[in-house]
């Protein structure tokens, strides 16, 4: 009994030195990771930050509810105009422009923001929605434009 005893014990005693040398360099690894992450990413700029150094010249007033894209920024910003006349900017994701004709943000190759201002009547237009039924299309019309989110509050 007591030798079962005493190789019970030996074997804890080895499975624990084998955890504290297998598992603390681990913590030691993931615990310098995120510091590291928490690092990189205290360091980088929100999109809220973005907006502190821009200047912009467009202006909702006098314009129909719609999207519109900023032609001063290339298209990489666009404006979100309400019924009082104000609006607020909302920047493209991932290096995509804004694509006014559509009225999405989208790949550079499908965007010609030097004619962009051309599509802005699109905004007067009722929205509309194309759906199939039966081998006809019919057309449901709403009054407002699908809601955007802002990156900022105005």
């Amino acid at each position: 009994m007591r030798s079962s005893t005493i190789f019970i014990s030996k074997l804890l005693l080895w499975t624990r030195l084998l955890v504290v040398v297998v598992a603390l360099p681990t913590l030691g690894y993931v615990d310098r990771h995120r510091l590291e992450t928490y690092e990189d990413l205290s360091e980088e700029t929100s999109d809220f930050d973005v907006f502190d150094n821009l200047t912009f010249r467009f202006s909702c007033e006098g314009k129909p509810v719609g999207l519109y894209a900023d032609l001063d920024y290339d298209c990489r910003v666009f404006h979100a105009c309400d019924d009082l006349g104000k609006g607020f900017p909302v920047i493209c994701p991932n290096n995509t422009l804004f694509d006014q004709r559509e009225r999405v943000c989208s790949d550079e190759e499908h965007v010609d923001c030097d004619r962009a201002n051309e599509w802005f009547y699109l905004n007067e237009l009722p929205f509309s929605v194309e759906t199939t039924e039966e081998n006809h299309t019919l057309s449901e019309e709403e009054e407002e434009i699908p809601s955007v989110l802002p990156l900022l509050l105005a």
